[in-house]
């Protein structure tokens, strides 16, 4: 066949027609958040056993001069020891490199570098091997908090909450470990409705570099911010700080969300009188999404809450409004939608409860719960020897039975000495177990692994702080071991 010649006018048209599809595309792209990516798994996996390395990416804390300094938790769930390095960059492109060994079966807690300028730091956490995980602990005057790292990187990063009232202060980390420069779009939905700043869109994140954006500054006075990060070309990571001002302060980094997911959970959550929390529902997607949150206490299920959130906003539940809830009392809460949606959870402790009193953190999603190995570790806040902050250790682990059959469940303590069980038992379907701190005490800062047999939502609650929920630290899955991947693949089925 002969090739087809396109004369010059000809190919104007084609361009023509090219542009002003791709300029529909972006018009219509602006009107709501972009959709929600693909389905994926967790955001924070502790990698196999057996790899042969595994990265971990933190973002959100501050260089030592700032409001935010912080420092990474290295947990080695292992029986050798592993050695890690770990690259530090600052947003003005300060870097440090330095090599930690972490013991097995034991912490190591890396301080944050003294980096010669910057405000804004991140970290690259590269293993020799896998079964580590690494998670940040970061303290300032508003207080302190905990979190994990992420394993993962993504085109698109999603925040169900935030808040810019009263003077407290939120913004956006985003880190580059590419070889790439990155192009990055924000979105913020607000009780306003949907903001697309114009100096928060085409973003450049330079290859190896993190870009701190003060959204604060441009999204004013919004009781609840929820936000899209979206690149427009290869992968980023992404955490928000929040600084809570006012009577009940508090700080918290929150590692974003890969994607919107139908089931989320709260395993452990407190109402307080003076106080007030809420739940809140992000719906990035263009559809609709029925919503139904179940409550449930010790003694059985309350009547649930539903709504309809529609696309690109947020159902801000105020649980500390809900007269069926409660004071004083701990319940869990299970979110269940007709489609993808992003959910977090805020809390404020009155001020004369102790210090910090207010806190942010994402509800545990759907693909956390379901850990190949039905297994989960906590981080711990650091070691009895060099703690987050003076006192911080575990003050109560909860565990939600997210499977429809009833499940045997075991907590442990861990240390180079071995393990020490915490407690065992069975729970019934959407029944939650709380390890407590008395139980918890005689192990002191050791990290906890949780076993069950079926999905499960787990997170630790982490003293000192106002109450429940202030500082929480999700279980993270462990991923299962190559090797026994690999030997599975070959049984005939």
């Amino acid at each position: 066949m002969t090739p087809a010649h396109h004369t010059p006018v000809v190919r104007w048209r084609i361009l023509l027609v090219v542009l002003l599809v791709v300029a529909g595309v972006a018009v219509a792209a602006r009107g709501t958040p972009a959709p929600p990516a693909p389905g994926a798994g967790p955001v924070s996996q502790v990698s196999p056993p057996d790899s042969e390395s595994s990265a971990w990416y933190c973002s959100g804390q501050s260089t030592p001069s700032g409001a935010a300094p912080g420092s990474l938790v290295l947990t080695n769930t292992t029986a050798h020891d592993t050695r890690a390095a770990v690259l530090a960059v600052s947003d003005s492109g300060a870097t440090q490199r330095a090599t930690v060994v972490v013991p097995a079966h034991g912490v190591l807690v890396a301080p944050a570098a003294s980096l010669s300028s910057g405000a804004g730091e991140a970290q690259t956490v590269t293993v020799e091997g896998g079964g580590v995980a690494v998670s940040q602990v970061v303290h300032g005057s508003s207080g302190w908090s905990e979190s994990p790292c992420q394993s993962t990187t993504s085109s698109r990063w999603y925040f169900p909450s935030g808040t810019t009232t009263g003077g407290s202060a939120l913004s956006l980390s985003l880190l580059n470990p590419t070889v790439s420069p990155v192009v990055v779009d924000v979105t913020f939905v607000t009780p306003r409705g949907t903001l697309h700043p114009i100096n928060f869109q085409g973003v450049v994140v330079p290859a190896g570099a993190v870009v701190v954006e003060n959204v604060a500054a441009v999204v004013q006075n919004a009781a609840t911010v929820s936000t899209v990060v979206a690149a427009r070309t290869g992968r980023i990571v992404a955490s928000e700080l929040q600084i809570f001002a006012g009577g009940s302060a508090g700080l918290s980094v929150v590692p974003g969300a890969t994607s919107a997911q139908p089931h989320w959970t709260v395993p452990q959550a407190e109402e307080v009188a003076g106080g007030t929390s809420e739940i809140d529902v992000f719906n990035p997607g263009p559809s609709p999404a029925s919503v139904t949150v179940h409550l449930r206490l010790d003694s059985g299920l309350l009547a649930p809450l539903a709504d309809t959130v529609a696309p690109g906003t947020t159902w801000v539940l105020a649980t500390s409004s809900q007269t069926r809830i409660p004071a004083g009392t701990v319940y869990s809460a299970d979110v269940r939608a007709s489609g993808g949606v992003v959910v977090g959870r805020a809390v404020r402790w009155p001020a004369s409860a102790a210090a910090p009193q207010s806190g942010l953190a994402l509800a545990v999603d759907g693909a956390a719960q379901a850990s190949p190995t039905r297994t989960w570790v906590i981080p711990p806040p650091g070691t009895a020897a060099n703690p987050a902050v003076s006192g911080a250790a575990p003050s109560s682990v909860a565990v939600t039975n997210t499977s429809g059959a009833t499940e045997h469940f075991s907590a442990d303590a861990v240390s180079p000495s071995g393990p020490r069980a915490l407690a065992s038992g069975t729970l019934a379907p959407g029944a939650s177990a709380v390890v407590s701190h008395d139980l918890l005490a005689p192990s002191g800062a050791d990290p906890v692994v949780v076993h069950a047999g079926g999905p499960a939502a787990v997170s630790e609650d982490v003293a000192p702080t106002g109450g429940v929920g202030v500082v929480t630290m999700p279980g993270l899955p462990l991923a299962a071991p190559i090797g026994l991947e690999a030997a599975s693949a070959r049984v005939p089925r």
